[in-house]
């Protein structure tokens, strides 16, 4: 027959374990609903991206070797604060002002991480991450971290003398040949990346074609 301490100490063990499961059961919702409230996140949240004005052509054609011009441009001069963004051109050499081209005359990166999105900074050899040690090459492949693609790019064309981008693109690189898709958010892996991505994760940022044009 069990004593009196006995019976105490298991409804003491009996508390704790029900505290335990209460706990664990609270967390669990707390880390679920942010994780639900993202997967269920509506296509109504997608916006055109506003094209925008980097600088006069003349500003970013003297590079040499790799080093990217840091261009900043608001996309909404309505939300100068929170549409503050921040272009690198990179002067390939090229002559051609078809953005698509072999020899176009820019490659615009976007330098948001395509891990959660902090500012990639460029480097002599790409780019870094200072976040999570994201790195990408000259080229904006990943090349170590966490990031899930390559950084994103602008298209771009010249008018008046002046560099603007119009639209951002995801890319997905695969030796000489880079491939563009409606842009993703930070983390969000392209279609194919991971089996039934695009229902695991939101819908693309902005309302774009399915593909690039000239």
């Amino acid at each position: 027959m069990r004593s009196q301490r006995d019976r105490d100490r298991m409804t003491r063990r009996g508390a704790l374990g029900v505290i335990t499961v209460g706990v664990g059961a609270t967390i669990g919702a707390v880390v679920a609903v942010p994780v639900a409230g993202y997967v269920a996140s509506s296509v109504a949240a997608e916006e055109r991206f506003q094209p925008a004005a980097l600088g006069p052509v003349e500003r970013f054609t003297g590079e040499s070797g790799f080093h990217p011009t840091a261009a900043p441009f608001v996309e909404d001069p309505a939300q100068p604060v929170t549409s503050s963004q921040l272009a690198y051109v990179h002067h390939t050499g090229g002559s051609s002002t078809d953005w698509l081209a072999e020899d176009a005359m820019f490659v615009v990166f976007s330098n948001r991480c395509t891990h959660v999105g902090c500012p990639a900074q460029a480097t002599a050899v790409g780019f870094s991450c200072p976040c999570h040690g994201s790195q990408f090459d000259d080229r904006g492949a990943r090349i170590a971290g966490p990031a899930v693609r390559p950084l994103d790019r602008f298209q771009w064309e010249i008018r008046n003398g002046v560099l603007w981008v119009t639209e951002r693109w995801s890319v997905q690189i695969e030796g000489d040949r880079v491939a563009y898709y409606p842009v993703k958010a930070p983390g969000q892996p392209l279609s194919g990346q991971v089996p039934a991505a695009d229902a695991l994760y939101p819908a693309v940022t902005y309302d774009q074609p399915s593909a690039p044009s000239s």
